[in-house]
């Protein structure tokens, strides 16, 4: 086998390279941890709701023959969330659910429900690879009505699904509530505070970092094994880790601690002193487990606030004890803060 040497100058010039590389990086900007994000103003989606009632008003029916169409509208938020809404008087219930899952897949893509329909049709080969996709996410809904909402430089910023009527309909009033927001352009906009994926990525490592040295409750003579999921203000995951051999079942457990903390803005324990019945002064949200598809109630989720104390994300630990995962779960916070 050959082996090479360098020469004196040039394994120096080598070293030294390297060395400057290091500097570089070390120097580089970081990028930020918390960024802005747009949404609709509340003032806006009520503006939006009533510019496509009126559309509905004003719209003839062909499914109500001589009467104008009859509609729920919902609009959402950049989080996801309800900003406002409204029906006609005799509009078909079902049409309330069909309305808001309409909404809430042009939220999830960020495109019209049309095209995810035109996407997912087996019969239409050419255009259907996505087919299956209204089984994801909790049901989605992928004929028109449904439409994304973006400010002037194309950020989502909210969505608007109508249901009530022919989806051709649907979606002419949706668009009436599109362009009622185009309308009122930067006036419809503010911007709310977010973790980025960097301070998402932050918080995690800070919390594997503590994993590391945390002597477990349930392993002796071993450190914790834990899952961690770091949700944004959207509450979707921004990063997730878990250590070698952590129990499969903590990872549902971590995530819903994560999204328990996100939905309310309170540490998952404190949740669940407000909701135990062997409690009776501390009870009042008794039974709270069952809203939200079922959230987890015991220490080991806790919300993110930036240095103004603004909501930016959450962070669920699950794993170990639930002292344990609060301490992991607190390390994941703090790291975000500024280093001395």
């Amino acid at each position: 086998m050959r082996t090479f040497k360098l020469a004196p100058r040039l394994a120096l010039a080598l070293l030294l390279a390297v060395a400057a590389l290091a500097v570089r990086a070390e120097d580089a900007p970081k990028p930020p941890a918390i960024i802005s994000v747009p949404t609709l103003t509340q003032e806006a989606a009520e503006q939006i709701v009533a510019a496509a009632k009126a559309k509905a008003a004003a719209t003839d029916s062909p499914i109500y023959k001589g009467q104008k169409t009859k509609m729920h509208v919902y609009v959402l938020g950049r989080e996801g969330t309800l900003l406002a809404g409204t029906q006609a008087v005799g509009a078909w219930p079902g049409s309330a659910d069909i309305a808001m899952r309409k909404a809430r897949t042009s939220w999830f893509f960020k495109l019209p429900t049309r095209t995810i329909g035109q996407l997912s049709r087996t019969d239409q080969e050419a255009k259907a690879p996505l087919y299956g996709i209204e089984h994801s996410n909790g049901g989605l809904i992928s004929f028109p009505g449904g439409l994304p909402i973006f400010d002037a430089a194309g950020a989502l910023c909210g969505a608007i699904g109508v249901s009530g009527d022919t989806v051709d309909c649907d979606e002419l009033v949706a668009q009436a509530g599109v362009d009622k927001a185009k309308e009122l352009g930067a006036a419809a906009i503010a911007q709310v505070p977010s973790l980025s994926s960097y301070g998402a990525s932050l918080v995690l490592h800070a919390a594997l970092k503590k994993c590391a040295t945390t002597e477990s409750d349930v392993y002796k003579g071993q450190k914790v094994k834990m899952h961690i999921y770091v949700l944004g203000a959207e509450g979707t995951v921004l990063a997730a880790g878990q250590q070698d051999d952590a129990w499969p079942g903590s990872a549902d457990i971590a995530q819903r601690k994560a999204r328990t903390s996100w939905c309310f803005k309170l540490p998952t324990g404190t949740i669940g002193s407000l909701s135990r019945l062997d409690q009776e002064a501390k009870a009042p949200l008794y039974g709270i487990e069952h809203s939200n598809t079922g959230l987890i109630t015991f220490p080991g989720g806790l919300p993110i606030f930036d240095a103004e104390g603004r909501f930016v994300g959450s962070v669920g630990v699950s794993g170990d004890s639930v002292g344990k995962d609060h301490e992991v779960a607190q390390a994941g916070v703090d790291g975000l803060k500024p280093q001395p």
